[in-house]
């Protein structure tokens, strides 16, 4: 069962992976050892540590292994390629022992693979800004077993870390935010009028680029406990047995990605694994403590979690960058990014009018209408921008909550 839940999200991974011009860098787990040298311990890990890079450079290569093409609406492969990714960077080691005189290093490390576009290219990327939201339960008695409640707000805590560590976003940490609503029919809201959307309104109050968000749709144990009078035999059978799924758990999990200016949902993708969970069921374990990670489920559920982030950059690396401009006046503009976002003097922005029209309820929604015309940045602050328009902003009516975006 472990097996066949990372091959599905090493398959997702891979499919993914070839959207052309859709990636940035790779993060990837591997382990490299070396002959341990009681007098020189530093060389050994210094030789460990380059195998390691060399295994995550190798990993990441495997998965995209193939060059392919799309001829009918199939896949297919065209020709063979193993050769290396690009520079391996943000290596993090996660574990060292050494093991019958050998010293193994584990790491997690980005493998740079972008192609195609400015923004996959740290050096020169803007930094779109995007908050992790809370990750409401469907069912919240699934996380009694373990006490696991906080994984709502935690899941978030650590997803914007991931996505800090290894990517250009500004990910912000936003897991006491609900934004879901009714978690049963998300991302889909029924509205008072009895019509269904997936829209989701007053996005744009939150100051962000993109919206992340999900349901954690099952944590429920194969086999919920049920209550019953102690049995010492069966209970160490149940324990000690692998061969039935008695120990595990599910993880399933639906992810949400919003367009924060406008309000629609830009992508959305399931996550399922299983895997064991050994602690007693009445223990309080809690979401991110040691206990946790230590579990099978725990363990596992790490490399779901990188594997969410990959697939959010290769969702958004290539989206263009977008900011919301703040102040007008004649030919100067003022825009709600600066030089913390990647940008510089004499960058050229194109300006977005938009324009907010209302349904049959009063409720706005907004159309992005392009002016033709662009913005040169003039002067820079850590978080916000002043340029300048070739003509006087009142002659194309710019004003405040307009956008400019960076194709």
């Amino acid at each position: 069962m472990k097996q066949s839940a990372f091959a599905l999200l090493h398959y997702m991974l891979l499919i993914l992976l070839l959207l052309p011009g859709r990636v940035s860098a790779l993060a990837v787990e591997a382990t490299g050892q070396a002959p341990y040298n009681v007098e020189d311990p530093g060389l050994s890990r210094q030789q460990a540590l380059q195998r390691a890079m060399e295994q995550a450079s190798i990993q990441a290569s495997v998965w995209l292994s193939g060059t392919r093409q799309a001829h009918n609406g199939a896949l297919e492969i065209d020709t063979l390629r193993l050769n290396t990714l690009g520079r391996v960077s943000n290596v993090r080691v996660i574990n060292e022992q050494v093991r019958d005189g050998q010293l193994q290093v584990s790491i997690i490390a980005d493998v740079d693979i972008a192609q195609g576009c400015k923004d996959s290219r740290p050096e020169i990327a803007y930094r779109k800004s995007l908050a992790l939201t809370q990750f409401p339960l469907e069912n919240p008695a699934d996380a009694n077993n373990g006490y696991l409640h906080d994984i709502q707000q935690g899941l978030a805590t650590l997803l914007a870390y991931e996505l800090r560590q290894s990517s250009t976003f500004s990910a912000l940490d936003a897991g006491s935010l609900n934004i879901i609503g009714d978690p049963t029919q998300a991302p889909v809201r029924l509205l008072p009028e009895g019509s269904l959307t997936s829209l989701m309104h007053n996005s744009e109050q939150h100051q962000v680029q993109y919206l992340v968000s999900g349901v954690i749709r099952s944590l429920m144990p194969h086999y919920p406990t049920q209550p019953r009078e102690p049995n010492v035999l069966v209970d160490l059978y149940r324990k000690m047995d692998s061969t039935t799924g008695y120990r595990q758990r599910d993880f399933v999990l639906d992810l949400f990605i919003h367009d924060a200016f406008t309000g629609a949902l830009k992508h959305q993708q399931r996550y399922h694994m299983s895997a064991d969970w050994d602690a007693d069921s009445h223990a309080k374990v809690g979401f991110g403590t040691p206990e946790f990670w230590r579990q099978p489920f725990g363990q596992q559920l790490r490399a779901v979690i990188r594997a969410i982030s990959n697939d959010i950059q290769l969702q958004l690396t290539c989206e263009p960058f977008t900011a919301r401009i703040t102040r007008t006046q004649n030919r100067d503009v003022w825009i709600s990014a600066g030089s913390l976002d990647g940008l510089k003097a004499g960058d050229r922005l194109s300006v977005y009018r938009r324009l907010t029209h209302y349904d049959s309820q009063m409720r706005p929604v907004h159309e992005l209408i392009n002016t033709e015309q662009s913005l040169t940045i003039t002067h820079t602050q850590p978080v916000f921008s002043r340029g300048r328009l070739a003509v006087d902003s009142e002659t194309l009516n710019i004003q405040q909550d307009d956008i400019v975006i960076a194709h």
